[in-house]
C-alpha cells in the first residue's frame, strides 16, 4: 500500500486538486508511501479546468483511466466562429491530431469529474485524501521535513516526511512560507464563467465563440444537456461584486446579440485572470507544481494539464530517487524542465486575451472589422492546410513539449540521425504497428513505471542483455520486419540501434548502433545506481 496513514512518511502532498492528485496516483503507481492533504472539505464540484488535452490522456492512459475519461466527456466536433450571433467561420477539430497522438482531438471533461477519475484510482490502490487538514508550518533539516497540521477534530499534529510538495494553488501556503517570488499579472477586466442548463440552436458537439464590439463569449457542451459559458464584460463593468447572474444573462443577449435561455445554473463565478510565475519551484526538498508555480489565462485551456505534467514529471523522479534507483541529483531536472515551461505558449494566449478582454476603443474596432476579416477571408485558407492544423494540434495539446538533455549531446551517436528524426529531450512520437501477429503503438509497449529501452535489433546482444538487468530496465526487442518498417523509418534506425525511453515518454538518449558503451556509462553517472 502506497498511502501512508502515519506521522511520518516518505513524500507529503498539500492541495487535492488536479496537480496534487495526479502526483498521489504517480506516487502510487510506484509504491512510495505519502500523504495528500487538502484544506477543503470536498473536491471540485464544477466544470472548472474543462479542456483535456491529448498530452493529459496519454498520461492517463498509463494510469488506465483515458477509457472512462473519453465516455465521461465530450470530444469536440469542431469550432464555430460567430460575429453577433452568425457564423462567419467553422473548422473541424474532432480529429485534429490524427497520426500524432492516439488521443487527436480536445476532450471536454469537467474538473469535478476528471477528479474523481483520479480519486477512483487512488482508491483501488488503497489511498485517500485527508480533507480539512490545514498546513499550519514546516521546516527542513538535512534528512527530512518536519510539518505541523491542524486535523479535522482541532486538534495538531506533526508529519515527518523526505520530501513536500506544494500542490496548494496559486495562493499556496507552501511557497509563501518558502518566501518564493510569484510575480506576473493581474488583468483588470473580469471575466465570468457559468454552468447550467442552456437553450438554444446550438449543437451539443460543437465549441462556439461569438466576438461582437462590446463582448466575447465561449459557449462549452457538457453532458447531460448542460453548458459551459465563459466570457468578458464591455468597458463599464470592471468591479466584480457588483456583477450579478442576471445582469451576465441579460446582458449576453444584448452584447452579443445571441437568443437563448438559461436555467438550473449549478456554478456562477465572476473573477479577474491572471498570468504569473514562481522564480523558484524547488528550495532543499520542498517542490511547487501546477498553480502554485504558474497560473495563466484560460486561453488555450493549458493551466491545469500543464500542473498535471508537473507532477508526472516531478514524481518518478522522487520514486527513483527514494528506491534508490538513481541519484538525489536526478531531482535537479525537475526545476530546469519545468520551470516556466508554459511561458513560451502564454506569451500568445496574453495577446489573445488582452484581446477578447480590452474596451479600449481602437481594440473594439479591431475585434469587429479586422478580426471579422480574417475569420471571414483568411481562416477557412488555414482550415483546409494540413500543415497549420497540425502545428496548431502539436502546440495546443501540450505533446510539443521539450527539454534540453542534462548531458552533453553524444555527437558521434547524433550524426547517423536526420533533423526529422525525435531527438533526446523530445517525447517519443506515437506510432501505430503491427508486432507478433498484435496490434500496438509505441506509447503501449512503454513501462510507466521503469526505464524501457527499445531495441531494434534481430536479438539482443549479451551486453545489452547485461546492462538491461544491471539496470532493472524494460528491455522490448523489434525486428526488423515489414510490420515494423514504419516504427523504424520513423525513428531513423537503418539497420540496428536503441532507443532509451524514460517513464514519462521522453527519450532519453538514443544510438543507429547496437554498442553500450556510451549507454552503459550514460546511465553508471547520471540516472541509476550500480549497487543495489
Amino acid at each position: 500500500m502506497a498511502h501512508s496513514p502515519h506521522n511520518t512518511t516518505e513524500v507529503l502532498i498539500v492541495g487535492a486538486g488536479p496537480t496534487g492528485l495526479m502526483m498521489a496516483c504517480q506516487l502510487a503507481l510506484h509504491q512510495v508511501s505519502f500523504r495528500i492533504i487538502d484544506k477543503n472539505t470536498a473536491s471540485s464540484q464544477n466544470s472548472g479546468a474543462l479542456i483535456v488535452q491529448a498530452r493529459t490522456l496519454e498520461i492517463f492512459e498509463q494510469l488506465g483511466i483515458a477509457s472512462e475519461a473519453i465516455t465521461e466527456g465530450i470530444i469536440a466536433d469542431k469550432i464555430d466562429v460567430l460575429y453577433n450571433g452568425e457564423k462567419i467561420a467553422s473548422t473541424s477539430i474532432k480529429d485534429i491530431g490524427r497520426n500524432l497522438s492516439q488521443f487527436p482531438f480536445l476532450l471536454m471533461l469537467e474538473q469535478s469529474k476528471t477528479e474523481q477519475l483520479m480519486l477512483k484510482f487512488l482508491e483501488k490502490h488503497g489511498c485517500n485524501v485527508e480533507r480539512n487538514v490545514r498546513l499550519n508550518s514546516f521546516e527542513e533539516d538535512e534528512n527530512r521535513i518536519i510539518t505541523g497540521v491542524t486535523m479535522p477534530d482541532g486538534y495538531e499534529q506533526t508529519i515527518t516526511s523526505k520530501y513536500l510538495i506544494g500542490a496548494d494553488g496559486s495562493r499556496s501556503a507552501v511557497r509563501n512560507s518558502l518566501n518564493i517570488p510569484f510575480n506576473g499579472i493581474s488583468y483588470p477586466m473580469p471575466i465570468f464563467i457559468i454552468d447550467c442548463g442552456f437553450i438554444s440552436r446550438f449543437s451539443s458537439e460543437v465549441i462556439y465563440f461569438d466576438f461582437s464590439k462590446k463582448s466575447v463569449a465561449g459557449f462549452f457542451p457538457l453532458r447531460n444537456q448542460r453548458w459551459r459559458v465563459d466570457g468578458s464584460f464591455p468597458g463599464k463593468a470592471k468591479k466584480t461584486n457588483n456583477i450579478t447572474l442576471e445582469t451576465v444573462t441579460k446582458g449576453l443577449r444584448n452584447w452579443n446579440n445571441l437568443n437563448f435561455d438559461l436555467h438550473n445554473t449549478e456554478w456562477f463565478s465572476v473573477s479577474h485572470s491572471q498570468q504569473k510565475y514562481a522564480r523558484n519551484i524547488r528550495i532543499g526538498n520542498c517542490f511547487l507544481a501546477g498553480d502554485s508555480a504558474h497560473v495563466n489565462t484560460p486561453v488555450g485551456a493549458q493551466g491545469m494539464n500543464t500542473g498535471l505534467q508537473d507532477a508526472h514529471n516531478l514524481a518518478w523522479k522522487m520514486a527513483f530517487v527514494l528506491k534508490q534507483k538513481a541519484n538525489p541529483e536526478l531531482l535537479d531536472s525537475y526545476s530546469t524542465e519545468r520551470l516556466g515551461i508554459s511561458k513560451g505558449f502564454a506569451q500568445y494566449a496574453d495577446a489573445i486575451f488582452r484581446l477578447v478582454t480590452n474596451t479600449n476603443l481602437a481594440v473594439r474596432l479591431f475585434r469587429t472589422f479586422v478580426l471579422k476579416s480574417f475569420f471571414k477571408r483568411i481562416f477557412p485558407k488555414l482550415e483546409n492546410n494540413e500543415k497549420s492544423r497540425l502545428m496548431f494540434f502539436k502546440s495546443i495539446s501540450q505533446i510539443d513539449i521539450h527539454y534540453k538533455p542534462n548531458y552533453n549531446t553524444y555527437k558521434d551517436l547524433e550524426k547517423p540521425f536526420s533533423r526529422e528524426t525525435p531527438k533526446p529531450g523530445y517525447r517519443l512520437p506515437y506510432i501505430d504497428f503491427t508486432y507478433e501477429n498484435k496490434n500496438t503503438n509505441s506509447h503501449q509497449i512503454l513501462n510507466a513505471s521503469a526505464y524501457t529501452l527499445l531495441v531494434f535489433a534481430e536479438e539482443l546482444t549479451p551486453e545489452i542483455q547485461s546492462i538491461s538487468d544491471k539496470y532493472e530496465l524494460t528491455t522490448v526487442l523489434l525486428k526488423h520486419l515489414p510490420e515494423t518498417d514504419t516504427i523504424y523509418k520513423i525513428l531513423g534506425i537503418a539497420h540496428t540501434g536503441y532507443y532509451l525511453i524514460r517513464p514519462d515518454m521522453y527519450i532519453e538518449i538514443r544510438s543507429a548502433t547496437t554498442d553500450t558503451e556510451n549507454l552503459n556509462s550514460h546511465l553508471n553517472r547520471l540516472l541509476l545506481k550500480i549497487d543495489r
